[in-house]
């Protein structure tokens, strides 16, 4: 999956834009209900504060490379972040035509934040990577697709566009650095290990992450794709990049091929079985989704649109994924 970093960087460096490139005065051309423009207006608030908690993910690794163009790279994905939330909130206010209720981020993901920030400025960069990757899959597969099919508005498609086109260079990052931790040992400058259970802030995100990604991201999914086939294709394609024999020596892809191994046991099985049933019960949500991505479902090597195929570079497989072209040359 190979990725050349030079080109990268001139791609970060020229695909730069604006929020205020568009025209903020227009009105929304689509008709809302009041459920329906709360629902989108609480989105992008949230929205607006998990791009900021991205662009720390990205300065987190911008400070650990060693190497000056992975170094840039990382710095321009961070300030991207910063104007994808700038454009959010700035959507919330576009939707918010009739102004129902005062729009604040979740509380949920209130709590997680501090946690959040501490954890990144100290967990393994492969880790760190995992938590960027799966976070925009789930966001550019799943979620901010969902939204743009339920809402067609030319000025809010417009601009998930701009995000999407950056959103393609941060995936074919996330690909490459996939690749690079299993086959670099990167400088040791006091994060810890790639457990995910050996600190307090690393057990504040498990304790406040699940009620912050269940209010932000699967609670919204089970309104707007109630069959769950899109988050299905996030977990499949998960599963067959962790599966991929060039990344079986980075840390954080043994945790995770460690813990699915574990819930295809006969055991292990029911283990999940009961987790995913006590989640639906107390919070109303159905993430049977997540069986998607268990082996005896995964054809590592089938023709549909989710191959991850050792044979694609990672712009090709953020491109496909995004569905934008990326100009890396």
């Amino acid at each position: 999956m190979s990725l050349d970093p030079n080109k990268m960087l001139e791609s970060c460096r020229n695909g730069q834009w604006d929020v205020d490139d568009f025209d903020w005065t227009k009105t929304p051309e689509v008709e809302l209900n009041k459920t329906i423009e709360m629902r989108f207006c609480q989105f992008y608030m949230d929205q607006c504060f998990i791009e900021r908690l991205a662009g720390t993910l990205f300065q987190a690794l911008s400070d650990r490379m060693d190497d000056p163009v992975l170094k840039e790279i990382y710095h321009w994905c961070h300030l991207d972040e910063i104007r994808h939330s700038q454009a959010a909130y700035k959507l919330c206010d576009y939707f918010d035509v009739n102004h129902y209720k005062l729009y604040t981020p979740n509380v949920s993901l209130l709590k997680l934040t501090p946690h959040f920030v501490n954890l990144v400025k100290t967990t393994h960069p492969a880790v760190a990577n995992a938590m960027i990757l799966g976070g925009e899959i789930i966001l550019d597969i799943a979620l901010l697709r969902a939204i743009n099919d339920s809402l067609p508005d030319p000025m809010s498609q417009a601009v998930v566009k701009k995000i999407n086109r950056d959103e393609a260079r941060h995936l074919a990052m996330d690909f490459f650095m996939t690749e690079y931790c299993a086959e670099n040992e990167l400088r040791n400058d006091g994060y810890v290990s790639a457990d995910l259970f050996d600190n307090a802030d690393r057990r504040g995100f498990l304790r406040y992450g699940p009620a912050a990604f269940n209010e932000v991201f699967f609670r919204p999914m089970a309104v707007l794709d109630p069959s769950g086939k899109q988050m299905e294709s996030v977990m499949r394609r998960l599963r067959k990049l962790n599966l991929r024999e060039n990344v079986k020596n980075n840390p954080a892809v043994k945790n995770f091929n460690n813990q699915a191994a574990f819930f295809e046991t006969p055991f292990g099985g029911w283990v999940g079985w009961g987790i995913r049933k006590t989640y639906q019960a107390v919070t109303g949500v159905n993430v049977d989704w997540i069986t998607a991505a268990s082996s005896d479902k995964l054809n590592l090597y089938d023709s549909d649109d989710e191959m991850i195929d050792a044979d694609r570079t990672a712009v090709q497989l953020a491109e496909d994924i995004v569905g934008e072209t990326l100009t890396t040359n």
